[in-house]
């Protein structure tokens, strides 16, 4: 299951390195390229809350080959685009396929870890997304540079109809571990104990993290490898990918701290750990800064599968996928509404603004994480 994770978010993020080609070949602004990102979290925001009652109720490979099939139509729109309402229109598909990918893969691996192993579960899962985000722009930047941007996206086609066949294929071989037993226990702090407070904090962390995805890695940093350090196509990519092992190391270091020591150990650093990747790029522009501003977000990359894991720790097995879909579905309006507010700020009043924004964001987060959540893992080991 992390295999197809990890493939079908490459694929769905091989759109990251080449924004400064459609802007070219499509005739799109910065802030239309922008738009393209939100357009790609509407679709996302569509498709959370339905996605998490599906993948509560549908065997994981279903629904995942599912997913892989709007992967390849998505892919397949964005290639043959003239104009820029199609690629709008491909962005759209493959944001629903995305949110149908995270949906399955989420509620399946915070499901099968148990309680004293959710965190690193969750981290396995987490590695997968963020490494297949990291991973795409890479190989897209590659592919791009041998064939041009219309051929990488048939290849994605191509990749994604494989995946969807290969899914569908051995799916007898897995039992649904999605859905769980209805036999099963509410565990301790479950949802009728669960302060109100407590999962309106768990959700602006998702909001705050994916506001900083859409905004900064997913929009202005390959816009400012482009147009301000003068990189070609494979350099963004490639530059995107070095990040890849950065959230590899930082998701299973940050499922670790959860498990071992408690969630809160894990999730406040990792919100710090971001601010500071994204205070780097409020400097003037440099190599250096910004390669590190891309290592920093990616090691600290951790805070939403820590925040989800919290989630699971306070749901019944049976409501895991319908929690989760509402967690995922406060960090998609932050996934749409990141990249329009923050590449208007950049290019209205400047990009120690811009960026000066969004580490606030993550700052107070971090402080609102550290004061009002609990730990209840760190309870039960006590």
């Amino acid at each position: 299951m992390s295999t197809a994770v990890l493939v079908l978010t490459a694929i769905a993020f091989f759109r990251i390195a080449l924004l400064p080609e459609f802007g070219r070949d499509l005739s799109m602004s910065t802030f239309q390229l922008g738009m393209l990102t939100t357009t790609f979290g509407i679709g996302r925001l569509v498709a959370d809350l339905p996605g998490g009652h599906f993948a509560d109720r549908i065997k994981a490979r279903s629904l995942m080959a599912v997913s892989a099939g709007g992967v390849a139509l998505g892919s397949l729109i964005l290639g043959l685009s003239v104009v820029a309402l199609g690629a709008y229109v491909a962005a759209f598909v493959l944001g629903i396929s995305s949110a149908t990918t995270n949906a399955t893969g989420m509620t399946y691996f915070s499901n099968v870890g148990g309680a004293g192993h959710r965190g690193t579960s969750m981290a396995v899962f987490s590695a997968a997304l963020l490494g297949g985000q990291a991973a795409g722009p890479a190989v897209a930047g590659l592919l791009s540079s041998a064939g041009g941007w219309r051929l990488t996206m048939f290849v994605a086609t191509g990749a994604a109809s494989a995946m969807a066949i290969v899914l569908l294929v051995t799916q007898s071989d897995q039992p649904s571990s999605t859905a769980a037993s209805p036999a099963r226990l509410s565990p301790p702090g479950s949802r009728e104990g669960t302060p109100v407070i407590s999962l309106a904090v768990l959700h602006s962390v998702s909001f705050a993290v994916f506001l900083t995805l859409g905004a900064v890695p997913q929009t202005l940093v390959p816009l400012i490898g482009a147009d301000d350090l003068g990189l070609s196509t494979a350099a963004i990519g490639l530059a995107l990918g070095v990040g890849g092992l950065g959230r590899f190391v930082g998701t299973i270091l940050g499922g670790w701290l959860s498990d071992r020591i408690s969630r809160k150990a894990a999730l406040v650093p990792g919100l710090i750990g971001q601010a500071a990747g994204v205070a780097l790029l409020a400097l003037e522009p440099s190599l250096i800064a910004w390669l590190s501003a891309i290592v920093i977000m990616s090691l600290a990359s951790f805070a939403v599968p820590v925040a989800a894991t919290i989630v699971g720790d306070i749901t019944e097995p049976g409501q895991m996928g319908a929690r989760l879909g509402r967690f995922r579905f406060a960090g998609d309006i932050g996934l749409i509404t990141g990249p329009l507010v923050v590449s208007a700020l950049f290019e209205g009043v400047g990009r120690a603004t811009a960026f000066g924004f969004v580490a606030l964001v993550l700052t107070v987060t971090a402080v609102l994480s550290w004061r009002l959540l609990p730990d209840p893992h760190r309870a039960r080991r006590g």
